[in-house]
């Protein structure tokens, strides 16, 4: 029986690992990125803050207003708002 080298299996494994590595050499890798996701509930959570310290820079300068007898109540402006109010529920 006469044995060839070329046909052994140690080289059509050779064979195999030098084509697997040419396929990983020529495929662009990804690189990972971070990412960073806010729910929609941290979101609101924001937007709640920021309309607080709003809210609580309008209630001092009507506070003001008050203190120095400036503040002016307009009453078509109460009466439209209680009426939108109302008008809701």
């Amino acid at each position: 029986m006469k044995i060839n080298a070329n046909s052994t299996g140690i080289d059509r494994i050779q064979l195999y690992q030098n084509q697997i590595n040419k396929i990983e050499k020529d495929t662009p890798k990804q690189k990972n990125a971070d990412k960073l996701e806010i729910s929609s509930q941290a979101k609101d959570l924001q937007l709640a803050a920021q309309l607080k310290s709003e809210r609580e820079e309008r209630i001092q300068q009507i506070q003001k207003q008050i203190e120095e007898g400036s503040y002016k109540v307009q009453p078509s402006l109460v009466a439209e708002k209680m009426l939108q109010y109302f008008s809701k529920n």
